[in-house]
């Protein structure tokens, strides 16, 4: 699979992107993984993530750890679960236009601008802004499909202790303690009821399986492309296996 992961560049630089909105709901949080810097400011971006990481639970992943560093590779045929499709995060893309394209295309003007310059605030500026344009691959839409990814919490049922409904993203702590993905990198989950999980495990990896739906929608956390209503949401295992979470 591929890794569809912001460089830690984009990631420390845009921080500041995500957290205009106070979350829906409170989490902990928390980035042990060392950020490259080629300024001040992202320097003070990879601090801040440094002393989020060090809230979170110690077993959660670092904070911007793509979902295929947790999943395991595919072989290249889609696999069926029942009447679900597992499908990979490249595939939410149409061709050329995927963040893994956008980001190389803007990377050698950033590598070429002077650490510290204000030129480069202004290259990240269009890079977020074509990557925030990104096109969804209308091809998926109404296709029975299951994908893993990281909850981004946008309400919960705090008398029963379970997730309602979340943000489905492909890096852990998107949208919360770093930018939020494109918009074709970002799905809108609403479970059916008793098919979700528990607020506490809610930093843990999980799939996903229901209908996809090609429509973009507003939330507090982030714009979505895709949607899925009435969805099964299942924790990770790395065995293979699923464990769902009634």
């Amino acid at each position: 699979m591929k890794t569809t992961i912001l460089p830690a560049l984009v990631l420390a630089s845009l921080l500041v992107a995500c957290g205009e909105e106070k979350p829906a709901v409170e989490t902990s949080t928390n980035t042990s993984t060392p950020i490259a810097t080629t300024s001040a400011e992202t320097s003070s971006a990879a601090d801040a993530l440094t002393a989020i990481q060090a809230e979170l639970p110690v077993d959660a992943p670092a904070v911007g750890t793509p979902i295929q560093d947790v999943a395991k590779a595919a072989d290249g045929t889609p696999k069926q679960d029942g009447e679900f499709t597992e499908i990979e995060w490249e595939d939410l893309e149409l061709p050329g236009q995927g963040l893994e394209q956008i980001i190389k295309k803007y990377q050698p003007q950033i590598d070429a601008i002077p650490e510290g310059d204000p030129a480069e605030d202004a290259v990240m500026e269009k890079m977020q802004s074509e990557l925030n344009a990104a096109p969804v691959n209308p091809a998926l839409n109404g296709k029975k499909v299951k994908i893993p990814g990281f909850i981004s919490p946008l309400e919960v049922d705090e008398d029963k202790g379970m997730v309602k409904e979340f943000l489905l993203v492909p890096y852990f702590g998107a949208c919360i303690h770093v930018p939020p993905p494109p918009l074709n990198q970002t799905l809108l989950i609403k479970p059916l009821e008793g098919k979700s999980i528990g607020m506490e495990r809610m930093y843990e990896p999980v799939w996903v399986s229901g209908t996809i739906i090609t429509e973009q929608v507003h939330t507090d956390l982030a714009e979505a492309g895709y949607q899925i209503k009435d969805a099964s949401v299942e924790i990770y295992q790395d065995d293979g296996s699923q464990q769902r979470q009634d």
